[in-house]
């Protein structure tokens, strides 16, 4: 017997022990030797001798290509277990990060909400949230939040469950509807094993890489169309429940008291983005609901509204399936008057559309089923989903709260804050309070609006001009509606003079908020005001020294004042916070190189710059700046030969962008290499390059 067991044991070690420790060895040497990234949510990082947590953006590299640019928010907080301020870790998406404008969504409400109504206690709110990810990201990006006894998570996911990661309408993978499955992939992927593996049978260089997927937003998710009956839907509600409870058992196990929301998003005012049958219709069929259909839409359009509800109920009842009928019909009694008829269709509409941007009733009633089995002391369910049904009554939740389908407006992220806030102050003191500041309050000591509303606002507009929101029969609607509230916020800016009083009264009210006084700096630098823009940098690095804008804002004005050794100072610093950023790294190594050049000091601005060139090869602005310094460093020393090879490695970059289709990335590059070429001296091949530039204008 003990001769059987032996020899069991000796082929388990033989067929699993060995091979295991061979890969694990492998994959140990991958990450010595530099091969493949790490996948974690947080990287940790010492600055001044202390440790520090900052997200990594290659975490997201194993959902979506690194070329989509899908970012988390920036921040860098204490990895020094005294910290004794109470954290909430925002998960969800694009609507929880607070698109179009984080600085006014919903984590940024938080955090001031909290502020001002507990003064004296400490709170940092880390917004973790992405643009197109679900629950399946949320439950990763939790294993990987440090969470401590004192902290919360705020879950407020749902509207990407079917067009995000290994949902049946995403774009950029399979869908797999074995959870299991899913979680073993998501284990390989974070493994440097897997990405060499990946790398070695597609090979991509740098720019390559960001030829191969670009960012185009929602129309990105619009080929594959899913019904309300489809069966790969039974799949996503699975994974769904699956996700958001193991996401609230991995966040409970850190001691950290959990905050769980259902997603509210636009009924009244969002059309369906797809509609079709939900059944096959015989010709007779179809001829009856084309025909009531067509009656209702052209009693609508009349303002008969008895009439236009008799048609769409008649067409209703040849085909309930049809989104775009259910939301005639609901939007047809709501100007009867018989609200609760309405809202009852409008959810129908939602629950039928085709192109599933939005969380449906069925992931909400998830939400709800999850949070009856939570009630322990660590676990908050709020349904704001019926709050902002409650605050838009008699009425659906629309344009009130919403700007188009899913994000909020700043009423509808004050709601949520306010909620969230309510609940973390009564857990952490329930006596010691303040009342939580109005709306109207909280907009003045946040500075909104301001340029970069208006900014966003802008976006917003452009964003809803494309697909599938053009095909939303309100669509003209929507534009109206988004153009009038872009002017009307842009009619609040009034003057610059005006927008530094309104931010100065609102610096007075809360002295300690570092994004005010960068706000107030970057009004300045517009003025051209640069004491008091550097004035107000200063005040602002002093409560965060770890904002990467203000770092690089004060530094761009130290070299434009010649204070090189503060510009190089900053700009040192600055190298801290711009992992995985690429487009910060090579502005940062530029701005860095030029200074120190600057300052005379050769031996340290070359390698720098010589490192841009070398490692971003695809910010293409930033590397044709780093020839020109090195060019026009070259020329002014006299050092020919330096000259000559910038001079051909410059032109074998340019000419490798043209060769591999790039030059249309960056419109400026013959212009940019006329000048660069002009500069050294070569004036015969800086006309070549501005006549090929020339030709390549449209005409007039």
């Amino acid at each position: 017997m003990k001769s059987l067991v032996k020899t069991v044991f000796f082929y388990c070690v033989a067929l699993i022990g060995i091979p295991l420790l061979f890969f694990v060895g492998l994959e140990k040497s991958l990450q010595i030797i530099g091969i493949g990234q790490s996948r974690s949510f947080y990287s940790e990082v010492v600055i001044d001798d202390n440790r520090y947590y900052q997200a990594n953006p290659a975490f997201i590299e194993q959902f979506y290509p690194a070329s989509l640019g899908i970012t988390p928010v920036k921040r860098t907080f204490s990895a020094d277990p005294n910290d004794n301020r109470a954290r909430i870790f925002v998960l969800g998406g694009s609507a929880a990060r607070g698109f179009p404008d984080p600085n006014h969504g919903v984590s940024r409400h938080l955090e001031a909400l909290l502020a001002d109504a507990a003064p004296s206690r400490p709170f940092d709110v880390i917004n973790t949230a992405m643009t197109a990810i679900n629950s399946h990201v949320v439950y990763q990006i939790a294993q990987d939040i440090p969470g401590r006894p004192m902290d919360f998570a705020v879950i407020l996911v749902g509207n990407n469950e079917v067009v995000g990661p290994y949902g049946p309408s995403t774009f950029n993978q399979n869908f797999l509807s074995n959870l299991r499955l899913i979680r073993g992939l998501q284990a390989l992927k974070q493994t440097r094993l897997w990405q060499a593996f990946a790398g070695a049978f597609q090979p991509q260089t740098a720019s390559s890489a960001k030829e191969a997927l670009r960012w185009r937003g929602m129309q990105m998710f619009t080929d594959n169309v899913v019904l309300q009956d489809d069966t790969r839907l039974k799949a996503v509600y699975k994974h769904y429940d699956a996700n958001l409870r193991d996401t609230i058992d991995v966040l409970q196990g850190k001691g950290m008291h959990v905050i769980v929301s259902t997603v509210p998003v636009n009924l009244r005012h969002s059309a369906p983005f797809g509609s079709a049958h939900g059944k096959a219709l015989t010709n007779l069929e179809l001829s009856t609901w084309s025909d009531h259909l067509e009656r209702g839409e052209a009693a609508i359009k009349q303002s008969r509204w008895r009439a236009a509800a008799e048609h769409l109920e008649a067409a209703m009842n040849v085909s309930d399936g049809h989104a775009q009928t259910q939301f005639l019909l609901a939007t047809a009694l709501e100007r009867l008057g018989n609200h609760t008829a309405a809202k009852v269709h409008y959810q129908n509409a939602l629950d039928r559309d085709t192109l599933r941007f939005r969380a449906d009733s069925q992931l909400n009633d998830s939400v709800r089923r999850v949070a009856k089995d939570y009630k322990n002391n660590n676990f908050t369910f709020i349904d704001s989903e019926q709050l902002f049904k409650k605050y838009s009554a008699p009425y659906a939740a629309g344009w009130n709260l919403l700007l188009e389908h899913v994000h909020y407006d700043f009423s509808g992220n004050y709601l949520l804050a306010s909620t969230f806030a309510k609940t973390v102050l009564d857990k952490v003191i329930p006596t010691d309070q303040r009342p939580l500041v109005e709306p109207e309050t909280l907009a003045e000591q946040l500075g909104y609006p301001n340029f970069t509303t208006i900014e966003a606002m802008g976006r917003l507009l452009d964003m809803v001009q494309l697909p599938p929101f053009t095909g939303q029969s309100n669509h003209d609607d929507l534009i109206n509606f988004i153009d009038r509230r872009g002017a009307a916020l842009a009619g609040r800016l009034n003057d610059f003079e005006s927008l530094i009083e309104r931010r100065q009264t609102a610096i007075n009210q809360s002295p300690d908020n570092w994004q005010l006084h960068f706000e107030l700096a970057v009004l300045y630098r517009q003025q051209n005001n640069i004491p008091e823009a550097l004035n107000a940098l200063n005040k602002a690095l002093s409560i965060n020294p770890h904002h990467d804008r203000s770092l690089q804002l004060r530094s761009e004005i130290s070299a434009q004042t010649k204070n090189y050794d503060d510009a190089i100072s900053d700009l040192e610093r600055l190298r801290f916070y711009m992992a995985g950023d690429t487009g910060l790294a090579a502005q940062t190594l530029g701005a860095l190189g030029s200074a120190y050049l600057n300052s005379n000091r050769y031996h340290e601005g070359i390698p720098i710059l010589l490192e841009l060139i070398d490692q971003y090869p695809s910010e293409i602005e930033s590397v044709l700046r780093a020839y020109g310094t090195l060019i026009k460093d070259s020329v002014g020393r006299g050092l020919t030969s330096k000259r000559l090879r910038y001079l051909a490695d410059l032109n074998a970059y340019a000419s490798a962008l043209i060769r591999d289709g790039r030059a249309g990335d960056y419109p400026l590059l013959f212009r940019r290499m006329a000048q660069i070429l002009s500069l050294a001296g070569e004036h015969q091949a800086a006309g070549q390059w501005a006549e090929q530039d020339k030709m390549r204008q449209p005409a007039a």
